[in-house]
């Protein structure tokens, strides 16, 4: 037999099926929700909001599941799942409503390394747990730990690397897959994982071969969420147009290690000079560098129509609307820049190498 409630109170409807063996056990269930009706549980509601929110592996499964419909790469989902994993460690079974914020900074403190995203971490994971309504703001301890800002570089060193070093460890690099990540990191200043989006798939090729030099462009989502478009010289978007026939791009460490056999190899072939790892994220910087000091922007053959035009006629009061809904649809300019990248196996440019939507 089931109990149930069936009550109309301030012009709402309840109809709830309680948890009760007797007619005494419900009429007992009955006397609470006629004391508050709305912040009323059933004894099955109640023992859930009860149970610890712990970061276990059925936790873990959940925010994965989460991060990988977010459009997360693997190599993202492995670093939160292995920040967690410490997280979970330091902090036992212990639930964390009942945990404070100053054993989280405690917990921080005693840490060498990667404090930052430490941090990044776990405020994923408490404000997935938040989102699916399996925390409370009230119950959150990570809401006041602040992540620690990005120390500003610039002065204090020389930012990326001269042009000639990449051309250099570009022939000496003996995976065509970590060139082409190379081609790509110094040709448009990508993330590693905005080009590990691209390689699995999830961005769009397009050729363009227009006179300027744009050979074809690539669509993807941003970090932020929002649609990004990058022009493509023959050279980048032949690379990547193999990194996405391939399914995926080459691990980071895996391409750690191809630099660093390239370093061997250099060394070898320049005794008298030293030759350390190049580090793939330095060509971001570079790139920013190079484009500032020596690049040169080339546009589509027809220039089309400035944004505010665009705006005016759509009747937009503003051009933030356009931009936001179709800004990114033509094809953007392109920064060329006086880069060789030379490989004496690089394959041979070919009319029916892509074959992609024009």
């Amino acid at each position: 037999m089931v109990w149930v409630i069936e009550r109309q109170w301030a012009g709402r409807r309840f109809i709830i099926a309680l948890d009760a063996a007797s007619e005494r056990e419900a009429l007992a269930e009955l006397a609470l929700w006629e004391r508050d009706p709305d912040g009323y549980r059933t004894r099955r509601q109640a023992a859930e909001d009860n149970k610890p929110v712990l970061i276990d592996e059925e936790s873990l499964a959940g925010l994965m599941l989460h991060l990988t419909e977010e459009g997360r790469t693997l190599t993202y989902r492995r670093g939160v799942r292995g920040y967690l994993a410490a997280w979970g460690e330091a902090l036992g079974k212990r639930d964390l409503r009942k945990v404070q914020l100053r054993e989280l900074r405690k917990l921080l403190a005693g840490w060498k390394t990667a404090r930052k995203f430490r941090i990044i971490a776990l405020k994923t994971f408490t404000a997935w747990l938040r989102e699916e309504d399996m925390l409370k703001p009230s119950e959150d301890p990570t809401l006041s730990l602040k992540v620690p800002p990005s120390v500003a570089e610039k002065g204090l060193r020389d930012k990326g690397y001269p042009i000639a070093f990449v051309e250099r460890y570009y022939s000496a690099v003996g995976s065509q897959n970590v060139r082409d990540v190379l081609c790509l990191r110094a040709k448009t200043g990508m993330h590693e994982t905005e080009i590990a989006r691209i390689a699995s798939g999830a961005g769009r090729l397009r050729v363009v071969n227009d006179s300027c030099g744009i050979a074809g462009t690539v669509t993807f989502k941003h970090k932020n969420g929002r649609i990004h478009v990058v022009s493509l010289d023959d050279q980048a978007l032949r690379a990547a147009t193999r990194l996405q026939a391939r399914g995926k791009s080459p691990s980071t460490s895996a391409v750690h290690e191809c630099l660093h056999h390239a370093a061997g190899r250099l060394a070898r072939q320049f005794p008298n000079e030293r030759f350390a790892p190049l580090i793939p994220g330095e060509l971001r910087h570079s790139f920013a560098t190079w484009a500032s000091e020596c690049g040169r922007v080339v546009k589509p053959t027809p220039d089309g129509v400035p944004l505010k035009m665009v705006a005016a006629v759509m009747g937009h009061l503003n051009t933030r609307t356009t931009k936001l809904f179709y800004e990114g649809v033509q094809v953007p300019p392109m920064i060329v820049l006086p880069l060789n990248l030379h490989h004496a196996q690089d394959p041979v440019p070919t009319k029916d190498a892509l074959r992609l939507s024009a």
